[in-house]
């Protein structure tokens, strides 16, 4: 997960050392909540700030990408966002970022279908 912001988001300059004070005033884009027993984990939440709520990464990536929002978007749903300069990594000491694992496991004493044979061909042939 990576905090950006689209370009003239931020009144000022510099976006590497931000602190979650400096960004209280600015609205936090975040996915809405819908489960019926919410996990204690905040997610990277400011306190105080105003927020709008998506129901999915897609609309909150569209909400950021036209300037009404900043907030964290997993890295590969915005690589090519931040390599054209739509998008605006904030990530520094103050606003870090989190890295996901991701793992993909499978019997090999089992045989396996024509579908998930090719899911794990195109697994392992990622590089992610």
């Amino acid at each position: 997960m990576v905090p950006v912001v689209a370009p003239g988001f931020l009144p000022f300059g510099s976006t590497k050392d931000l602190t979650p004070d400096q960004m209280r005033p600015f609205v936090q884009c975040v996915i809405r909540d819908t489960a019926r027993s919410p996990s204690s984990e905040n997610y990277f939440l400011i306190d105080g700030a105003h927020q709008c709520s998506a129901p999915d990464q897609s609309m909150k990536k569209e909400l950021i990408l036209h300037g009404l929002a900043w907030g964290h978007l997993p890295s590969w749903l915005i690589e090519e966002e931040l390599a054209d300069g739509r998008l605006i990594s904030i990530a520094g000491p103050g606003l870090p970022g989190r890295t996901e694992e991701l793992a993909a496991v499978r019997c090999r004493r089992s045989s396996h279908g024509p579908v998930t044979t090719a899911l794990w061909q195109r697994l392992s042939e990622c590089r992610w």
